[in-house]
């Protein structure tokens, strides 16, 4: 199955390629060396600008950026590259050979301008040999359309947008999908995930969780969470999200969903990553169209605010293992300054609600082979990699085994709790000062 670079919070210009020169320079004796526009021919920065009608206060993930795929479009044993952006056009490079790289965006007719695009995804949906493009579209603003797009290979450098026809144009907040054969039937079914917009606030640490996003007591605009396993029914996909156990509730915030054997019984299963309130999911196949949602079974703790997920065997004993990413810094100074803990009433509180074990940090999660993961991050020395995105695992410097890659960063230092209490004592001065303008008037 290809591997997908799962949502990175910051798509860069350069790209990076193995370093073969001899050469005694620090920069030649590095595995990896950086690769510019002017010598690649990509050119790409997501840039988003806000304003007073659409900026983090209206959207909650306005900060957390595109994706990337990487899959050879054209059959020329090439790869290329396609970027997504949240408030521009997005971009299709094809690989021209010896790291250089056209720009085909706008021949392709992949550039959904007017659209906030998040993850991305090549396979080949309709497979017919010839990779296609998915792309997942979110951004809450008036009038924007939110529908995924299924850009259909035309075999001449050329897409067409079939996501309709398909049963693909999902309309929520979309951080990312997954094509796998589920059901193992031949074709490529689909995992889309969503990103509730309910503001956290107005959840009460409710456990809502066997409540489908369309069943909500709430506005339209909010019922864009809720993830989908959609089954291909030849050619045509469709809904058995409830019918397959799969959870589709408006507390679920997921960031990342990643595919694989677990248990050793050839099905694959899945793992979806949720942020800071809903706990993560492990769906272990039933081998008859059906999932078991097993997380707390399997694992003993897990992160709280989980970013990226990627799964695959980091000690070389066959079995999967599995990576999550969280927002621990590494340093006593962010610690100190970006990070705030829950007291212990509230974790309990959490935890007889049902939202399981959830602690600020990377997960490692190694396969024990027998039902159960343990978590080795912190004694594998990765538990801590500040505000982390995307978590990937590769071999690097193939040398057999697989190391881990992780995307961090922000634009902006949203949890700087000098920040974070200022905001707060403003808030409560405000509120303060309507209260007695009220009471004067007489109407408290």
């Amino acid at each position: 199955m290809m591997k997908t670079i799962f949502q990175a919070c910051v798509v860069g210009t350069v790209l990076m390629t193995v370093a073969c020169s001899s050469s005694s320079t620090k920069e030649a004796n590095t595995l990896f060396k950086k690769m510019d526009a002017d010598s690649t021919g990509i050119n790409f920065t997501n840039t988003i600008t806000d304003n007073e009608q659409f900026n983090i206060f209206s959207y909650r993930n306005f900060y957390n950026g595109g994706g990337v795929a990487i899959g050879d479009i054209n059959n020329d044993s090439l790869p290329d590259v396609f970027f997504t952006a949240n408030m521009g056009p997005n971009k299709l490079y094809l690989n021209k050979g010896k790291m250089h790289f056209e720009d085909i965006s706008e021949k392709a007719g992949i550039t959904e301008t007017n659209k906030w695009s998040t993850g991305v995804v090549m396979a080949d949906v309709n497979a017919d040999g010839w990779l296609d493009i998915y792309v997942c579209n979110a951004g809450y603003e008036k009038g924007r359309n939110t529908n995924n797009a299924l850009f259909i290979n035309n075999k001449n450098g050329t897409f067409t947008d079939s996501a309709a026809a398909y049963g693909l144009d999902n309309d929520g907040y979309t951080t990312h999908a997954a094509f796998f054969d589920y059901d193992l039937d031949g074709d490529l079914d689909c995992y889309i995930l969503n990103n509730s917009f309910m503001p956290v606030n107005t959840l009460n640490n409710s456990n809502r969780r066997d409540l489908r996003a369309k069943d909500w007591p709430v506005k339209d605009q909010f019922k864009g969470g809720g993830s989908y396993l959609m089954r291909n029914d030849g050619g045509r996909f469709t809904d058995v999200s409830e019918a397959a156990n799969i959870y589709g509730s408006l507390i679920s915030f997921g960031l990342g969903v990643t595919v694989g054997d677990v248990n050793g019984d050839h099905y694959p299963d899945i793992y979806v990553s949720n942020d800071f309130y809903e706990r993560d999911y492990l769906y272990i196949n039933q081998q008859n169209g059906t999932f078991h949602e097993e997380l707390e079974d399997w694992t003993e703790h897990i992160s709280q605010s989980s970013m990226g997920a990627d799964l695959a065997d980091v000690n070389n004993d066959g079995y999967p293992d599995i990576f999550v990413t969280d927002m621990l810094p590494g340093d006593d100074q962010r610690l100190k300054t970006t990070t705030s803990f829950e007291n212990y009433d509230v974790y309990n509180l959490k935890l007889n609600l049902g939202f399981y074990h959830q602690y600020m940090q990377n997960t490692l999660q190694i396969n024990n082979r027998n039902g159960k993961f343990t978590d080795v991050a912190h004694y594998s020395g990765v538990a801590a990699t500040d505000w982390s995105w995307g978590g990937l695992i590769f071999d690097a410097d193939n040398d057999g085994f697989n190391d881990l890659y992780v995307c961090n960063g922000i634009t902006r230092d949203l949890t700087d709790q000098g920040l974070y209490r200022l905001f707060c004592q403003r808030c409560n001065t405000t509120h303060g000062t309507n209260r007695q303008q009220r009471q004067s008037a007489g109407s408290d």
